[in-house]
């Protein structure tokens, strides 16, 4: 069980703590958990050993710590275009946006909680319901611009969240696979889909764009 971490006391402090936690990310997401050592992580940060521990308490703290920061980051991006508008069909809009901007420009968030939903070894079961809670914390700022773009709640939101995340992590996966595809037809289909989604299962007034189809 990891102790606590201690607060970074100072800047320079505040400065090795996150070059430690982005150097895990970076390598987690790269080689999975159990194959990332807490050497190899220090080495990457060029932080010494002592610095991880009294920071994070031990691996399983740092995983933790990671996955809080992935949270944080992925939340904070899929919300911060839909309070940035009020028009309810554009919130929609810029919540995919946002999903998109995570895999063009920070894909290792999402490798990261793929390679560590995936792992067999070393993660432990908190650490798994804390993935858990990551995605059902992205699920429900999906099922609020979807609300938003419909005009209030409805039966079936939430799979229709679920549908979204799926094709997030296919389009992810992707651009694992070939770093030079190109994103931006993976998320027009994805707008086409969930508009055909909600029309066809919600019943709801939300036409699929004519330029996608």
């Amino acid at each position: 069980m990891s102790r606590a971490s201690h607060p970074p006391r100072t800047a320079q402090g505040a400065a090795s703590r996150e070059r430690l936690l982005q150097a895990a990310i970076e390598l987690i997401a790269e080689r999975g958990y159990a194959a990332t050592s807490v050497e190899a992580v220090c080495r990457h940060a060029d932080i010494v050993k002592t610095a991880l521990y009294w920071h994070f308490g031990n691996k399983e703290g740092l995983l933790t710590a990671a996955l809080d920061r992935v949270a944080g980051d992925w939340i904070e991006e899929i919300t911060r275009g839909i309070s940035a508008t009020s028009d309810p069909a554009e919130r929609l809009e810029r919540a995919i946006d946002g999903l998109r901007k995570i895999v063009e420009e920070r894909p290792e968030l999402m490798r990261l909680l793929v390679a560590v939903a995936y792992e067999r070894t070393g993660v432990s079961p908190e650490q798994r319901a804390a993935l858990a809670a990551i995605f059902e914390r992205a699920e429900t700022a999906i099922v609020a611009a979807i609300a938003d773009a419909i005009g209030g709640e409805a039966p079936g939101l939430e799979r229709a969240a679920h549908l979204i995340i799926g094709l997030l992590v296919a389009a992810s996966l992707r651009r694992a696979i070939d770093p030079e595809v190109e994103l931006g037809p993976i998320f027009e289909d994805m707008r086409y889909t969930v508009a055909v989604f909600l029309t066809r299962r919600l019943r709801v007034n939300v036409a699929p764009d004519a330029s996608s189809s």
